[in-house]
């Protein structure tokens, strides 16, 4: 059985004859590793390594990756278009030696937490879901258009008005329900979140009563104060449901 150190590796991918930029926290021991892929939000400001880190100490791989047209990666950036993104990493990782393809999660944090619902709901590769502070509907939650011109002006080849267009045509994520009731999912909330606030959650909830749901009393929408503690707790949540 190979045996792999632990590191972390660039690398690149194409979707669409885009090339997507990345990198694999690659975790040291013997056989393939379980991974966890980390999806960020828009404009993708927080990538979430701290997750990245802490996964790797527990002995899985954790690979992050920028969308088309956005932070160094080519083409124009669409949210529908994240989905091929996704997948074209998927797809890298599954050929990688350290990865088992067995256990694989997504991690979601914002509109990243959408992708992470739909992408599971239709392919089976993606075996549990962590959602931090994720989109669920556009259409409840409505944000003003210079938000969407603010997070536009960091990504390339879209308008805020056609960010906001796609945002609010986005179908809610309770529609997949059905093909999300066998997946393990952790929902991770702050109640002080400005952009979604917990009343944007009890649809899914309702409609996904598995879902195992913690809100942070202090938390804001990147759980700014309690970083230690939702890390720790996906960590944990992880490894019990798919090893180490």
């Amino acid at each position: 059985m190979e045996t792999f150190d632990a590191g972390l590796d660039g690398f690149t991918v194409r979707s669409h004859g885009s090339k997507l930029l990345g990198g694999l926290y690659r975790a040291a021991g013997a056989g393939p590793r379980p991974t966890a892929m980390l999806l960020h939000g828009l404009p993708g400001v927080e990538k979430n390594l701290d997750v990245a880190y802490a996964l790797r100490e527990a002995g899985w791989n954790c690979a992050y990756f920028h969308y088309r047209g956005s932070w160094g990666s080519e083409g124009t950036f669409t949210l529908a278009g994240r989905h091929d993104d996704l997948l074209a990493v998927a797809d890298w990782l599954a050929r990688q030696p350290c990865v088992d393809v067995g256990r694989v999660a997504l991690f979601g944090h914002s509109a990243g937490g959408y992708l992470a619902f739909m992408a599971a709901a239709i392919d089976p590769r993606f075996k549990a879901v962590v959602a931090l502070c994720p989109l669920v509907s556009g259409a409840r939650a409505q944000l003003a258009q210079s938000i969407f011109d603010e997070w536009a002006g960091m990504l390339d080849g879209i308008t805020g008005a056609q960010l906001k267009s796609q945002w609010e045509g986005l179908t809610p994520a309770e529609s997949a329900a059905e093909r999300l009731r066998n997946r393990p999912i952790l929902l991770l909330t702050g109640a002080h979140d400005s952009i979604f606030p917990p009343s944007h959650y009890p649809p899914l909830i309702a409609a996904i009563p598995t879902v195992e749901w913690h809100e942070f009393d202090n938390g804001d929408h990147g759980l700014s104060l309690c970083r230690r503690d939702m890390v720790g707790l996906t960590v944990n949540w992880l490894v019990a449901h798919l090893g180490q």
